[in-house]
């Protein structure tokens, strides 16, 4: 079950305490026969060998499980790769531990079981103890392999996060509380791309002249991004510290700012330059200016004419 949500990264299910069902019964029918019966030598060996079957089973599931999400998985990402290692490299060690503690118990039955004597597995105790000791070390110094890909996961968001142009804005946990039923249903959907939207939405920002319409609304940038407009919406709602509204603002400021550095003033005004990038007039581009950069556009132009 660890092995599986390791490399999965799925939450606990009720369906996972169907595992539980078999060790809970054999433990039981073994306390009932070993404290209240004398059982003869063949019960004895049909219940070691239902236990070694048992073992062999699972034993079997977590290297088919391991393999197949964890041993055979590749990143491209420099960190995932770094991450991925320490994952991998854990899993074989406990995976080899609980088969050398599994195998000690083995013996350990066998040779109470051969020998007639009540079945308990205390033999070679030891070996046990000294396995779970280096285990404990093993995930004392490096705390992070436990959580698997969910850490890895978030520390490679984290890093890819930190590249946007605009990573202040973007949050890769929702800003309020999601309470809406649509909105959790929406949540499984955009999880699954988030960084890739944020992603998406800078580009189309920064390296193009799209945010210049005057008329952009948020269904013409989702159509634009072939992303679902619910989707942008939801980001703007819950991963975005500003709305789409004051997005647009900041994106047309940016622009603004690129032309006056690039010269655009020289043979144009700020009535041409407002609406060039968007603004539909003066008014509202002054206002808009003077709330992002702290500054009116004359006062932001005469500093930089100052600094030349």
């Amino acid at each position: 079950m660890y092995f599986e949500k390791l490399g999965h990264k799925k939450s606990f299910a009720k369906n996972d305490l169907l595992h539980f069902i078999f060790p809970i019964f054999y433990f039981l029918l073994t306390f009932e026969i070993y404290n209240f019966l004398k059982p003869s030598q063949t019960i004895k060996i049909l219940m070691y060998g239902i236990f070694l079957l048992f073992l062999f089973t699972y034993g079997y599931l977590s290297y088919r499980v391991l393999k197949k999400t964890i041993w055979n998985k590749k990143e491209d990402n420099k960190l995932a790769q770094n991450q991925h290692k320490k994952i991998h490299n854990w899993t074989i060690f406990l995976f080899i531990a609980l088969l050398l503690a599994s195998l000690r118990l083995s013996v350990s039955l066998f040779l109470e079981v051969s020998q007639n004597i009540q079945s308990k597995g205390f033999s070679y105790q030891w070996i046990t103890a000294v396995i779970w000791t280096i285990i404990l070390i093993k995930i004392l110094v490096t705390p992070e392999i436990l959580y698997g890909y969910k850490i890895l996961n978030e520390k490679v968001l984290e890093e890819r996060n930190s590249n946007l142009t605009f990573s202040s804005i973007w949050q890769l946990y929702p800003v309020e509380e999601i309470k809406n039923e649509q909105h959790l249903i929406l949540k499984e959907k955009v999880n699954q791309n988030l960084q890739n939207y944020f992603e998406e939405i800078e580009k189309k920002s920064i390296n193009s002249d799209f945010f210049r319409d005057s008329k952009l609304t948020l269904n013409d940038l989702a159509t634009k991004l072939n992303i679902p407009k619910s989707h942008l919406s939801y980001i703007f709602k819950y991963h975005s510290t500003i709305s789409f509204s004051e997005y647009k603002k900041m994106i047309r400021i940016q622009d603004a700012i690129k032309l006056i550095d690039s010269g655009y003033l020289k043979n144009n005004t700020l009535d041409s330059l407002s609406k060039k990038i968007g603004f539909t007039s003066y008014n509202p581009f002054f206002t808009s200016f003077k709330e992002i950069t702290g500054l009116a556009p004359v006062e932001y132009i005469n500093n930089i004419k100052n600094v030349a």
